[in-house]
């Protein structure tokens, strides 16, 4: 019961001397979704898998944070369901009708939605990033979008780096071609958010998109390199692309083998 109950604790805490990098880097996710579903699961999986070099459970918590992304925060699916599901796969592993991540990985199918379920919802996802966990989760997001086109791997955490709304939050009379109604549909929508540093940030504002994408062209990130290199203006409909090509990207970057 000690030694359940600390690693509970710890379960919840990625800063917990317990975990490897890559383990702190999958609970993270899991507390920046505000997702506990799995948690016994994971306890679970812990008793059984922690006893070698923890590859296992690594993997098996790697799996867990993916399935979170697709299931929690882009399809947005009833969690009550995934938690009986997740209950389910803890009690056939606690009394051995499971053995290793391998087998457990392929049981989540039922809480891992499909590749053209989750591409259609990315592709209509609005993060509202005046909440400061959207603003993380969209930050998240976007740099490892940005990791999957340049294979840089940048802290999405740091302050030297800030989401940029292309559209911009408080337009002015730059963006005439936004009205009220398509402002409020589209500001938020993953499409018309990028990557750029704090000070370029600051310095395109408001600006029109022809100034902006002057300052994408020099990003040093390359999804937005890419935003200068294939839109000459920026419309809904532009966003509507943009967001379906992200979709694409996302779809291989959140995938578990199941």
């Amino acid at each position: 019961m000690d030694r359940n109950a600390r690693i509970y604790a710890a379960l919840s805490s990625p800063e917990d001397v317990s975990w490897s990098k890559e383990e702190r880097d999958s609970l993270s996710q899991l507390q920046m979704f505000n997702v506990r579903q799995p948690l016994a699961l994971l306890l679970a999986a812990f008793e059984r898998m922690s006893d070698d070099d923890r590859s296992d459970f690594a993997r098996l918590l790697r799996a867990v944070a993916v399935v979170s992304f697709r299931y929690n925060v882009i399809c947005g699916r009833q969690s009550n369901e995934q938690e009986r599901e997740y209950n389910r796969i803890a009690c056939a592993l606690f009394y051995h009708q499971l053995d290793g991540a391998a087998d457990t990985i392929r049981e989540m199918r039922r809480v891992y939605p499909e590749d053209d379920e989750f591409r259609t919802a990315f592709a209509d996802k609005e993060l509202r990033t005046t909440s400061s966990r959207n603003k993380k989760v969209a930050r998240f997001l976007l740099f490892r979008l940005e990791r999957q086109l340049s294979q840089q791997d940048f802290d999405f955490e740091s302050s030297k780096y800030d989401i940029e709304h292309v559209l911009p939050e408080h337009p002015d009379g730059h963006w005439d071609q936004f009205d009220e109604r398509k402002r409020d549909s589209s500001t938020y929508r993953l499409g018309n958010l990028t990557l750029l540093s704090g000070g370029r940030n600051r310095d395109v504002g408001n600006a029109g998109f022809t100034q902006k994408r002057s300052a994408y062209a020099e990003s040093q990130f390359a999804i937005t390199r890419r935003l200068a290199e294939e839109y000459d203006s920026w419309t809904v409909d532009k966003i509507r692309s943009r967001q379906s090509w992200m979709a694409k990207q996302a779809t291989s970057v959140w995938r578990v083998d199941l």
